[in-house]
This record gives structure tokens, sequence and C-alpha cells, in this order.
């Protein structure tokens, strides 16, 4: 029978754990950061004005939505059912008098 020290256990354990959540870290955009709109969004708006009814077809289907570009970003096509970010968030919220 082997003889395992809870040392050993211990530092296995918390080299195991900072692997674990080093990898879940690099895995998460960071807090500001956004995603780049798939190609097919910005081609559907290639010809259009922000605003503008707008789709295209994804590997998960049709998408319907409207031209839409956040300051110093391309216009692209963004869904109607796309989740509101921290910035359209604040657009929408009422302002204070």
């Amino acid at each position: 029978m082997t003889h395992v020290s809870i040392r050993n256990i211990t530092r296995a354990s918390v080299v195991a754990a900072l692997a674990l959540s080093t990898g879940l870290l690099c895995a998460q955009p960071s807090g500001g950061e956004h995603r780049k709109p798939p190609p097919e969004a910005l081609d559907a708006c290639k010809t259009l004005k922000s605003g503008q009814d707008c789709g295209f077809t994804s590997p998960r289907g049709a998408v319907k939505g409207s031209c839409f570009a956040p300051e110093g970003k391309p216009l692209a096509c963004k869904p109607k059912n796309a989740p509101a970010g921290p910035q359209r968030e604040a657009a929408s919220a009422p302002k204070k008098p």
C-alpha cells in the first residue's frame, strides 16, 4: 500500500483548481468586449441604412432584424431578439431631471 501524504493531496488539489479556473477565465470574454457580427450580418446591410429592416441566413436559420451600428462600428443586421447590451440599456433608461 502506498503512503500518500496530505500535503501532496493538497498541492495537487490547488494545482488542479488553478488550472481549471485559468481555463474558465480564458474562455470568457472580458466585461467590455463584444463579439464581431458574422459576415452575413454585415453583408445584409451593405446597401441599407441604419434602422432599415434586414435579414440573413445563419447556421441556426433565418434571422430578421434591423441595421444597426454602434459608434465607431460597421453597420450590421442586428436580430430583433438580440439581448440588450450595456450601451443599449443605458440609452433606453429614463433620464433623471
